[in-house]
């Protein structure tokens, strides 16, 4: 609706219950603070549609007179957080140390600024120290970050490093990660603004995995003194989208129901071990660079397996852990350069046991993707059904599947994803054979780490 009205188009948008703070940052973001909005009661994907219709009926005359009423206000309750975010320094003061810092979390949390748990306070000396983290100046911007559209500054960024306890050597992580979601273009913005638990996971790859000491083994992505530097740099991260990015609870991130994984959510593929060649190395990286890769992870699976120990059993049983998008993965997208083809993927985390089985036999990282995709299942009744309703929403090389009969496509099954590269590969973990399943809304995003101080 805010690209139609930036084209000289009087519009007005309906905004479910709940959504209104939502829609007045999403007009601010895209620099339309003014654009009307109507509510509604429901939200209109969760009701009949004859029930979604009577209520915009209802608002007919509220949405005629912000059509033909110049500047009409926004009808939300305007506490944007993006428009408390402090300028000037703040001082917190207390009988202690001790009491300040208490304030501090308090004063940060009621405004938006945490993401609940205690934050180290970024005091002039920290951010300065962060600082020497990087080669670049406290001023520069690395870019515009979604989905809020916020201008993501290298200080900015080790100030939200600083309140997630991240060290200086850390911050060229970050700035890389900020790069990598900005790559993303629109697609970030969408899995960062849905309803859906969608949270950013991030891969490193390259020397830097040790220099910084980070976790690849037992728990890389769980809790733990073993995995400090890993949870810090996901920290980060989250932060980093909130304060600079916007991406605020129930402004800009309307999820419905919420994920841990939203906390800190960071995994790194080990520098030398691994039987195949690295993440990073498969996105046309050399083995000697330093890389984030950041994802939308919607959904994490286990994909357990035991008692077998040949390639075909051992990813027989995990492509039980697929699901498969269905519709999502065969359906198109916004256009978008980073990801022209639209659709949903899965990136498979082997654990070493299971990657090595399959390496020992003689399978390359290719032969997995391919056999997973090939044993993966949807429905081609299930994706004819629902692309019925908008036939443009599906990809054009699979249209054919509107011409099936009922009869034809309830016998017609299909590859869980549109083309085996959907399925994407990496390896780390402890020992035992259980490796992990992470739905992807799109497919990573990957960046050189660079511009590191020392």
């Amino acid at each position: 609706m805010i690209y139609i009205e930036k084209a000289g188009k009087p519009t007005v948008s309906i905004a479910s219950g709940g959504f209104e703070d939502d829609s007045e940052a999403s007009a601010r973001a895209f620099g339309m603070p003014e654009v009307p909005f109507v509510v509604v009661p429901d939200v209109v994907t969760s009701v009949p549609p004859e029930r979604s219709v009577a209520q915009v009926s209802e608002q007919l005359e509220g949405i005629v007179r912000a059509l033909t009423t110049p500047s009409v206000s926004p009808s939300g309750n305007g506490h944007l957080r993006a428009e408390r975010l402090p300028g000037p320094p703040m001082i917190f003061q207390g009988e202690d140390a001790f009491d300040a810092l208490d304030q501090f979390n308090k004063t940060f949390l009621d405004n938006g600024w945490g993401d609940g748990f205690p934050l180290i306070a970024p005091t002039p000396e920290r951010v300065e120290r962060m600082m020497r983290g990087t080669t670049r100046a406290a001023d520069d911007v690395v870019g515009i970050l979604p989905p809020g559209m916020g201008i993501a500054t290298v200080q900015g960024i080790a100030i939200t490093a600083v309140m997630a306890g991240c060290e200086p050597e850390h911050l060229p992580v970050l700035i890389a990660g900020a790069e990598a979601v900005i790559q993303m273009g629109g697609r970030a913005r969408q899995w960062l603004m849905s309803t859906s638990s969608d949270a950013p996971f991030m891969l490193i790859n390259g020397p830097i995995v040790d220099e910084l000491g980070m976790n690849t083994g037992a728990c890389t992505i769980g809790p733990g003194q073993q995995s400090r530097v890993n949870i810090v740099l996901g920290r980060g991260l989250r932060l980093m989208l909130m304060n600079q990015g916007h991406n605020y609870p129930t402004e800009m991130d309307m999820d419905t129901i919420g994920s841990p994984s939203k906390f800190s959510f960071c995994g790194a593929e080990p520098v030398n071990g691994g039987p195949w060649v690295p993440f990073h190395v498969t996105k046309g990286y050399l083995p000697k660079s330093s890389t984030i890769s950041v994802a939308g992870v919607s959904a994490t699976r286990d994909a357990a397996d035991t008692n077998n120990f040949t390639p075909d059993g051992i990813l027989g049983s995990i492509s039980g852990s697929l699901g498969g998008g269905g519709y999502t993965s065969y359906r198109w997208s916004d256009p978008d350069p980073y990801d022209p083809a639209g659709g949903s993927g899965v990136l498979v985390v082997l654990c070493p046991d299971h990657a090595n089985v399959c390496a020992d036999a003689g399978w390359s990282k290719e032969m997995v993707q391919d056999f997973l995709w090939g044993h993966s299942k949807t429905s081609a009744a299930g994706i004819r059904g629902r692309a019925k309703v908008n036939p443009d929403f599906l990809l054009p090389s699979w249209r054919w599947l509107l011409n099936l009969s009922p009869e034809e496509a309830a016998r017609t099954a299909l590859p869980g994803f549109n083309r085996p590269d959907r399925i994407e590969i990496a390896v780390f973990g402890g020992a035992g054979g259980k490796s992990q399943v992470m739905g992807l809304n799109g497919p990573t995003s990957t960046i050189e780490i660079k511009d590191r101080a020392g």
